[in-house]
């Protein structure tokens, strides 16, 4: 499970703070003021300095702080400044997060004298850190499959109990909503009305009994896709994997996000989630999990969870990513649930663009960048997953339907 930041510790929060620095500040317009947005590295308190790391180039400014008029302290959640407060120089600690602006020392273009310094700590962030992993982790997934912009209701297709069941996400003007980029597969702040059937939904709120009505609190949209392609050639650039979709059988381009992470499944890891995705279909002769030859093949996934020793699992509940009973998938790794193969898939080998070959067959998951699905940002690459590929019911693997609703693997990752 990836770490989850607030979003505003980076995008929403250098928007806001640089318009309040603007609202605080006196200078008058003509002189322009300096601005450096970053992570505090040293604290010499006797001389009134801190050192900070800027956040776009990495420099480290040296900011004096004797003659900082404006000094306020923001939680990592704020969207104004309405419940700032008015702090010391003697407040700022190594690992918190300043807005500084000021003026430059003339020959010194790293240091700067503070006209303004707005706070958020870095304790606060690491609580909220925590918590909204936590969120993130027990947040709904789904398939959009209808919006409704003028009640802020949502319909999705999510898995409840084993089966996909409708689950209508109730929002309001309160609730916060982020879509990932087409562009660049980073998430960026964003309205319902940007939401459109087929997209892949994360929902974080409070749900009925039933898990069939939320009430929308946070929730996260993306024109992500989940195909399962075999490649066609490898370009010298590493940029680009020309490749054949399974299901539609035409070429794609899978472009290569900066982020992109390959993982190679075992050969144990594709058996056991080869039986766990499909648990009726026959699993590949040879293949680890599949029966003795002359055995049935066939039939469910055994209760006990996992083959032994497979890497990155722990058997039963309560490892590291493996919920325990009334959790996703029930006990003992039984059932269809959706984050633990995520996390499983999480712990496996990474591997680099040279380790493909042609002919190898991958899981994409990543954002659509043309309309007709002929070229996908990849944010995630799967490899060694022919096992999967090979005991897909053919609706699962065909037909034009979305892997990732039926198959569960995550193709949303935690904003960073």
């Amino acid at each position: 499970m990836p770490t989850f930041p607030t979003i505003l510790r980076s995008l929403a929060l250098s928007a806001l703070l640089t318009l309040t620095a603007y609202s605080q500040d006196t200078t008058p317009a003509k002189a322009a003021l300096d601005h450096v947005i970053g992570t505090i590295t040293a604290v010499d308190k006797d001389a009134k300095t801190i050192t900070v790391q800027e956040d776009k180039t990495a420099t480290a400014h040296l900011i004096q702080l004797a003659n900082t008029k404006t000094l306020l302290k923001v939680e990592p959640t704020a969207k104004d400044l309405k419940s700032a407060v008015r702090i010391t120089a003697e407040d700022l600690e190594i690992g918190d997060r300043v807005d500084v602006r000021g003026t430059k020392l003339d020959g010194t273009p790293t240091t700067l004298t503070a006209k303004s310094v707005i706070l958020m700590s870095g304790r606060d962030l690491a609580v909220t850190h925590q918590e909204q992993a936590a969120a993130w982790a027990k947040a709904t997934s789904g398939r959009v499959t209808a919006v409704d912009p003028a009640s802020g209701k949502i319909t999705a297709d999510v898995r409840i109990a084993g089966t996909m069941q409708p689950v209508t996400v109730q929002t309001a003007p309160t609730t916060e909503f982020t879509r990932y980029d087409p562009a660049t597969g980073k998430p960026a702040p964003s309205q319902i009305a940007q939401i459109q059937p087929g997209d892949q939904l994360k929902v974080i709120g409070d749900k009925n009994a039933d898990g069939t009505s939320i009430t929308g609190q946070r929730v996260y949209t993306g024109a992500f896709r989940t195909i399962a392609v075999t490649v066609s050639s490898l370009n010298a650039d590493g940029k680009t994997i020309p490749a054949k979709a399974l299901s539609t059988k035409k070429e794609i381009v899978i472009a290569l996000n900066t982020d992109v992470s390959i993982h190679k499944l075992t050969p144990m890891m594709a058996g056991f989630l080869a039986r766990r995705l499909n648990p009726n279909a026959p699993v590949p002769a040879g293949t680890p999990g599949a029966p003795p030859a002359g055995a049935p093949n066939g039939g469910s996934m055994p209760s006990g969870g996992p083959p032994p020793g497979a890497p990155g699992m722990q058997p039963g509940p309560g490892g590291p990513g493996m919920p325990g009973p009334g959790g996703p998938g029930g006990p003992g790794m039984g059932g269809p649930g959706r984050g633990d193969i995520s996390q499983m898939i999480d712990r496996t080998p990474k591997i680099t663009l040279a380790d493909l070959k042609p002919g190898d067959a991958l899981v994409i998951s990543g954002v659509a960048t043309t309309g007709d699905n002929s070229q996908l940002l990849a944010n995630t690459i799967i490899a060694g997953v022919e096992p999967i590929l090979q005991s897909a019911p053919a609706q699962r693997s065909g037909g034009g339907r979305s892997m990732g609703s039926d198959w569960g693997l995550g193709e949303m990752t935690a904003p960073q």
